[in-house]
C-alpha cells in the first residue's frame, strides 16, 4: 500500500535523534512525505532533506504567517525554484496566534507575495488558517487560478464547498481519530478532494495520541477516512495518493 503525507515537519527538532528509524518505520509502511517549510531556515532543511531521500520526499518552501520576520525573497524564490519543490508554504493567516491587527494586516501582505510568488514558479500553495477562513478566502478570490490544498482543514461544510470552488483540495490529521466536529466534512468531501497528513511532530492519532507523531502514523489519518466513508482502506491509499500526485506534480518512482 503506498500513502502520501502531504504535510510533515520531519525537519524539526524533535526528530534529531531518531531521524534515519522514523525514515524506516515510513519506508516500511509504504508511506511518502511532503516535508514543509514555516521559514527560510525550514524551508532550506525541507529541500536538503528531500535531496538526500528523492524517492521518498519531497518539500514545501515558505513563511508561516506567525513565523513572519525578515525575508529574503530572492532566496525563497530560489528554493522555490527546486525541483524536488512541490508548493509554496505553508503560508496563510492565523488569527488563533496573532490578535493584532496590524500584524494580521502583515500576514495578509506576506500571504500575498507568495501567492504572487507561486503564480510565478506555477506551483500550488500549502495554506496554513486557523480562524481566519473569511479573510483567506478573501485574499484568494483576488487571484483567479491559483489554487492549492488547505492543510489541517477545520472548517464547516459550508466553508469547504467555497475553498472547492477555488479548485482547493483539503487534507485532514489525527484529530479527526478523537474529535468528532471532522466528520460531516469528510463524510460529504468527495474523496478526489481529500488528502492525509500527519502535521507531525504534532497531534498524533489514537492509538498514538500524546506521543510525537510520525508520517507511518498517516495510515490511521486513512483509516478513520476509511470508516467514515464506508469504503475500504486500498481505496483511501489509492485515491489519495492519485490526488497528491496531481495536486503537487509528484515524481513518484
Amino acid at each position: 500500500m503506498n500513502l502520501i503525507d502531504i504535510h510533515a515537519h520531519l525537519n524539526f527538532p524533535q526528530f534529531a535523534e531518531d531521524r534515519e528509524g522514523v525514515i524506516k518505520r515510513a519506508r516500511e509502511v509504504g508511506v511518502r512525505m511532503i516535508n514543509v517549510g514555516t521559514d527560510l531556515a525550514t524551508s532550506r532543511e525541507v529541500v536538503a532533506l528531500a535531496e538526500k531521500y528523492p524517492s521518498e520526499m519531497w518539500a514545501t518552501v515558505g513563511i508561516h504567517p506567525t513565523d513572519i520576520g525578515e525575508i529574503s525573497w530572492d532566496e525563497l524564490e530560489h528554493l522555490a525554484q527546486n525541483k524536488k519543490v512541490v508548493a509554496i508554504g505553508e503560508c496563510g493567516l492565523d488569527y488563533f496566534h496573532v490578535k493584532d491587527v496590524a500584524e494580521r494586516q502583515k500576514q495578509a501582505e506576506v500571504f500575498e507575495q507568495q501567492i504572487a510568488l507561486a503564480q510565478k514558479v506555477n506551483k500550488p500553495l500549502m495554506i496554513h488558517c486557523r480562524d481566519a477562513y473569511d479573510d483567506l478566502l478573501a485574499v484568494l478570490n483576488n487571484f483567479p487560478g491559483v489554487t492549492g490544498n488547505v492543510h489541517f482543514f477545520a472548517g464547516d461544510w459550508p466553508t469547504a464547498k467555497k475553498f472547492l470552488a477555488l479548485g482547493f483540495t483539503l487534507s485532514f490529521t489525527g484529530a479527526i481519530t478523537f474529535a468528532s466536529n471532522y466528520d460531516e466534512v469528510i463524510k460529504n468531501l468527495p474523496l478526489e478532494s481529500l488528502l492525509i497528513e500527519t502535521d507531525c511532530p504534532f497531534v498524533a492519532p489514537v492509538p498514538h495520541r500524546g506521543q510525537r507523531n510520525e508520517p507511518s502514523y498517516v495510515v490511521e489519518v486513512a483509516k478513520r477516512v476509511a470508516l467514515l466513508k464506508g469504503i475500504s482502506l486500498e481505496e483511501v491509499a489509492r485515491v489519495t495518493t492519485a490526488t497528491a500526485r496531481l495536486r503537487f506534480g509528484l515524481d513518484l518512482l
